[in-house]
């Protein structure tokens, strides 16, 4: 590699001008000179040898560009043994250390060695993480899915939310009907909650749950406190499981249908939240969606595809003034066999009693004010629960 890198100045050459030949005098460039190597000439500029003809005739280009000389110096410099030895030089370093970069892998600091190669993990940027294990023990770095914080799907499974570890430890679980303890009260029975730990002392463990029903619109809370155990589970209202009545009075009540012309009301709640058309008369919720309305006469309708009036609590509420003040009608109700309901609406007449006070009753047949409505409360078919799930190991 040595030969090939030394400069050729030995002997002398005949340049002429504009002339591409070059003829040397005691010189051998067919062993010391190559194709794009490069002439040096007796003027002084650089040329590259495009041909070496013999021992003692090469060609430049461009053409010589000096005056015309017999028996100058010259200079031919080795263009091509610089590649070579780069390359070689290349190769040695890469089969000397080419293992050992591989074996540091892609870790984008090549001062930093790898914890598997014997690094110490404290100068990758991530702290104490660097050299904590994942998992879900104390001090461990958490792994993705960990008491279902950040699971897309197979929620983990409470067994018993009494005391099971979903009721020990933060994060989110699911409740499945009978086979999981301390379900909520409320709702299906089939849901999802979120347990949040609280400080744990020689009374006990202190806690909340809150739960979230999957089927029906249902949601509600409890406490840990301490030695006395779980709190009962309250039930959280909200617009899906209660209504408002047409004085604007809120109650608990679902399914729930709202008589009135839908057409020319004039409340513009009359369709509020989750309530939409069942009829030219009326508006249900969202639970007592497939039940319809229809007027059959002044001041009489008939509702249609619901199991009848509900079984609990109150069951129609007289139409009243928007601003929830004086009744505006009394309202009666009827059901057949097969669950029809006739709703009738009367005027509100007052006769004086034999003691001298003043006595409301039914007068004549009315439809609904075009500013109130008639709230009627539904008795609905069960929604149908999924199969307990079988129990699995947490």
């Amino acid at each position: 590699m040595e030969n090939d890198m030394a400069w050729q100045r030995t002997g002398t050459v005949t340049v002429d001008f504009n002339n591409p030949t070059v003829v040397g005098n005691n010189v051998n460039f067919a062993s010391s000179c190559r194709v794009g190597d490069s002439f040096i000439g007796p003027d002084g500029r650089n040329y590259e040898v495009v041909n070496v003809a013999s021992g003692a005739v090469l060609s430049i280009q461009p053409a010589y560009q000096g005056a015309s000389v017999t028996g100058a110096p010259y200079a031919i410099m080795p263009v091509q043994g610089y590649d070579k030895m780069l390359s070689d030089a290349f190769n040695g370093l890469n089969n000397q250390f080419g293992p050992k970069l591989a074996a540091l892998g892609t870790t984008g600091n090549y001062d930093v060695l790898p914890v598997e190669k014997g690094g110490t993990g404290t100068a990758v940027g991530l702290g104490t993480a660097a050299t904590r294990n994942v998992g879900t023990s104390p001090t461990n770095v958490l792994e993705f899915g960990a008491f279902g914080l950040g699971s897309a799907f197979n929620l983990p499974q409470a067994i018993d939310m009494d005391n099971g570890i979903q009721a020990t430890n933060t994060g989110w679980a699911r409740y499945s009907g009978a086979t999981t303890a301390g379900r909520p009260t409320f709702g299906s029975g089939y849901g999802t909650f979120m347990q949040v730990s609280g400080v744990i002392d020689s009374g006990g463990g202190y806690g909340a749950q809150l739960a979230f029903d999957y089927i029906q619109a249902e949601a509600g809370f409890r406490a840990f406190r301490g030695g006395q155990g779980a709190t009962p589970w309250c039930r959280i209202y909200h617009t899906g499981n209660t209504t408002r009545g047409s004085g604007g009075a809120l109650s608990a009540a679902s399914p729930i249908m709202r008589i009135a012309c839908v057409a020319t009301s004039e409340r513009r709640d009359l369709q509020e939240e989750t309530f939409e058309p069942a009829g030219e008369w009326g508006v249900v919720n969202s639970e007592a969606r497939g039940v319809t309305v229809e007027r059959i006469n002044v001041g009489e309708y008939k509702i249609n595809g619901s199991l009848g009036l509900a079984l609990e609590g109150w069951r129609t509420k007289d139409p009243c003034s928007p601003d929830g003040g004086r009744t505006l009608g009394i309202s009666e109700s009827s059901q057949d066999e097969d669950g029809s309901i006739v709703i009738r609406l009367f005027k509100r007449r007052w006769t004086l009693a034999e003691d001298g006070e003043m006595v409301p009753g039914r007068g004549a047949p009315m439809d609904v004010p075009l500013n109130s409505w008639i709230d009627v409360r539904l008795e609905m078919p069960k929604i149908e629960t999924p199969p307990p799930e079988p129990i699995t190991e947490e």
